[in-house]
């Protein structure tokens, strides 16, 4: 009787791993692909926005844009360019121009 119980709790066992063991393989393996492939994007787009970045830069320095922007800063009336200058107007601006370039650069990279 021992005997027939346990070839009952074997076949159990395995009608169990069947329906239920395979599936939760499949579950946890297609999560990890889900897992990796989510951290893959993810690295991905940092570095791309990196890559991004050092175009737009080059882009800006090729228009020449920052030394326009310098003279024109500097045709300024003294009084007014330190005004300017106090709240760091320049330097906003050239961080602007660096961040909409770069979102132009993602953009046309499809990003």
């Amino acid at each position: 009787m021992e005997f027939f119980d346990k070839v009952i709790e074997f076949f159990n066992n395995i009608t169990d791993f069947v329906f239920n063991g395979i599936y939760q393989f499949a579950v946890e393996v297609f999560a990890q692909y889900v897992i990796w492939s989510t951290i893959a994007t993810i690295e991905f787009k940092l570095w791309m926005i990196g890559f991004a970045w050092d175009v737009a830069q080059s882009i800006l320095s090729q228009l020449n844009v920052f030394n326009e922007l310098n003279a024109a800063f500097a045709s300024l009336d003294s009084e007014v360019l330190s005004i300017i200058s106090f709240f760091a107007i320049p330097q906003a601006l050239s961080i602007i121009l660096s961040a909409a370039t770069t979102k132009f650069v993602l953009r046309f990279m499809g990003m």
